[in-house]
């Protein structure tokens, strides 16, 4: 027996699924990766607490090799799969780490998406969020690392004017003026100016530092000053955003009210009025941000202008803005559905029209999605996936009514089955304690329709997840196929080699894609060189698929090119 030269261990290794079944663990930087794309909310087998310590240990694990890899991956989860709180509390455990490290100002500084280089503050209010867990994690009294002051400090030495007001978080239990209370950023000119009146600024500067200092006068007797300290001063006002028109608007009705010029009923069509005025400039100009149209949609439609309804339809499309907004296909979905609750007719036609290619949109490549070849869609409609997918339901109100919408795994797997199937042509299939093909239904019809009619199919297969039955079902039922996409939580009672193998030996070794949507620790299936993983649920998974067929080593190396 070798005494030096020992064997070397392997990194993936057998264990057992959350549901007793054969599973395989994964290398840390995968399975981190999968925490990452999916978050650390409540889900079926795991608290939210539990996968909170899963991700510190992982960072912990892979910082004290390669932190710089841990940090690209969080600033990856930011950019790319849009997630914020997962980042926020990895950018804690990984702060550590990052002491004394020149990396650690890069980190924690402001991610420059012209460049596509920098760090993890994506908007300044991560800034806020991240020190609030920081605190909640370390106690109210914890020393700051010097790394997060330096990087917060150039995020606001970097910020623009509109960010500075956009983000200030008033009444929150920490905002935009004690971070620059805490990291003394300078006033630049990459920060701008805003005009005040000259009473208002020397009110605010008394018993100030700023008092004495000098100051730009306009012709008509207004201030000039630097947008940071309008800021700190409490004289930077939001703009340029619906919220602020309209809150403004609604400030001058109400004044109007007072002074007797309109009844209060008058003051309900003038403001409307003016509110669709908002609506149009904001539209018009395009300086409404997408999430912010999304949740608009309701008002637009009801200010009755068909002409504002269809301008705002074309900005939802518009494939650059989409991209650029780093929305998420499930923020197009959920609107979709409000818009199906609340509204009928030619407007709901119209509007949903929209949302539907919006959501196609948001999918890069769509009409290409994967090779040539035939495609089998498979997903999960056991028990687990009826768990919560976020740990809360989102509700909409209608009247004494509620109706949950996207509060499921199962919803959010039909989602991306229809996706696939519609971008692809592929055959469909479910599967719980057994696997059935999904006929009868219209790969043309809009990714909505097609939704429905998939996810209705829990519980249809058992609530039991087996995995070997869904070879021999797609052997049985449709043959020969070239490549499998299974959306699943990846949990189940049994194993999927045997079946896998049997197929293989018959047909050939096909492509399998597990989607796990729910980012647990084990898995059913030992990645290889025909089998692959892809995590959460984002465009990202679409994207990525035609590179390399997408293997986790495909995103271990588009983190690994990050720029910090």
């Amino acid at each position: 027996m070798a005494k030096y030269n020992t064997k070397r261990e392997s990194v993936v290794k057998t264990t057992t699924t959350h549901q007793g079944g054969k599973g395989y663990t994964q290398t840390p930087e995968a399975e981190l990766i999968g925490i990452l794309s999916t978050g650390i909310q409540n889900t079926f087998y795991e608290q939210e607490s539990e996968r909170e310590i899963r991700l510190r240990e992982l960072i912990d694990k892979i910082a004290k090799k390669d932190k710089e890899f841990a940090a690209k991956a969080l600033i990856y989860a930011r950019n790319v799969f849009g997630q914020r709180t997962v980042t926020h509390l990895g950018a804690v455990n990984l702060a550590p780490h990052l002491s004394g490290d020149p990396l650690g100002k890069r980190f924690f500084s402001k991610r420059n998406r012209n460049k596509n280089e920098g760090g993890l503050i994506f908007r300044l209010d991560d800034m806020a969020e991240i020190l609030a867990c920081y605190f909640k994690k370390n106690g109210k009294d914890a020393p700051i690392p010097n790394a997060l002051k330096k990087g917060f400090r150039d995020a606001l030495e970097n910020a623009d004017t509109y960010e500075l007001a956009k983000y200030q978080a008033k009444g929150r239990g920490i905002s935009m003026v004690d971070i620059v209370n805490l990291v003394h950023p300078r006033e630049t000119s990459k920060n701008g100016t805003v005009v005040v009146l000259e009473e208002e600024y020397l009110k605010a500067t008394s018993g100030t530092k700023f008092v004495g200092n000098q100051y730009q006068k306009t012709e008509d007797g207004k201030v000039i000053i630097p947008a940071l300290r309008a800021l700190v001063l409490g004289l930077l006002k939001q703009f340029n955003t619906s919220e602020d028109k309209n809150t403004k608007a609604g400030q001058d009705v109400a004044a109007q009210v007072k002074a007797g010029e309109i009844t209060q009923e008058e003051a309900k069509e003038v403001l409307t009025e003016k509110k669709t005025e908002n609506y149009e400039e904001l539209i018009r100009t395009k300086k409404i941000g997408y999430i912010a149209l999304l949740r608009n949609l309701r008002n637009i439609i009801n200010t009755g202008k068909n002409e504002l309804l269809d301008e705002a339809c074309e900005l939802l499309v518009n494939k650059d803005f989409i991209r650029k907004s780093l929305v998420w296909p499930h923020q197009i979905d959920i609107a979709q559905e409000i818009m199906l609750v609340e509204f009928s007719g030619k407007q709901l036609q119209k509007v949903t029209k929209a949302l539907g290619i919006a959501y196609e949109n948001s999918i890069p490549n769509l009409d290409n999605l994967l090779p040539e070849g035939r495609t089998a869609v498979v997903f999960d409609t056991s028990g687990s996936m009826q768990g919560s997918y976020y740990g809360t339901r989102v509700h909409i109100n209608q009247g004494a009514k509620k109706t949950a919408i996207n509060s499921s795994p199962v919803e959010k797997a039909a989602l991306i089955a229809a996706t696939f199937a519609k971008g692809t042509g592929g055959d469909v299939y479910h599967f719980g304690v057994s696997c059935a093909r999904i006929t009868g239904f219209n790969p043309n019809d809009a990714i909505n329709t097609l939704k429905k009619n998939f996810s209705s199919r829990i519980g249809e297969c058992g609530h039991g997840t087996h995995y070997d039955n869904i070879l021999p079902t797609l052997a049985k039922e449709g043959g020969q196929y070239d490549r499998v996409i299974i959306i699943t939580d990846e949990q189940g009672c049994d194993s999927f080699e045997r079946s896998y193998k049997e197929y293989s030996n018959k047909y050939g070794t096909p492509y399998i894609y597990f989607v796990n949507i729910c980012g647990y620790g084990p898995t059913m299936a030992k990645a290889g060189n025909r089998v692959f993983r892809l995590f959460g649920y984002s465009a990202d998974i679409y994207e990525a698929i035609p590179k390399l067929e997408m293997n986790i080593k495909e995103v271990i190396d588009a983190i690994n090119r990050i720029e910090i």
